[in-house]
């Protein structure tokens, strides 16, 4: 794949007490990057919080993606409807969404000590 861009993707707070799942829309949004001209880096990343919180959402995890694409534009335009489709605001979900164009993420947006 030449002229490619390197895309990291993260998003939480898709389900509420109620239901969706954020794990769902993961499933979603890979179904339909497999049906992209898209590569995929790794395998997505589920990433889970202390279920013992009073204020978690339903499942209480994270998903992230890394992949490459030579239209990082469009995945994202495609990606934030689904998050919009698929989102249970209407309960209380406050989706977030992140998107990051690069091969490396820097040390400050990992490192848990800054």
């Amino acid at each position: 794949m030449t002229d490619t861009h390197i895309l990291n993707i993260g998003f939480d707070d898709t389900d509420s007490p109620k239901g969706m799942c954020t794990t769902f829309l993961a499933y979603k949004i890979v179904d339909l990057l497999k049906k992209q001209e898209t590569e995929f880096l790794d395998f997505p990343k589920l990433i889970r919080f202390n279920p013992n919180i009073p204020w978690k959402t339903r499942g209480n995890g994270a998903v992230s993606l890394r992949i490459r694409t030579k239209n990082p534009s469009k995945i994202k335009n495609q990606i934030k409807n689904l998050v919009e489709k698929y989102s249970d605001i209407k309960n209380g979900a406050n989706p977030g969404l992140v998107f990051y164009e690069s091969k490396e993420i820097p040390e400050q947006f990992t490192d848990s000590a800054n």
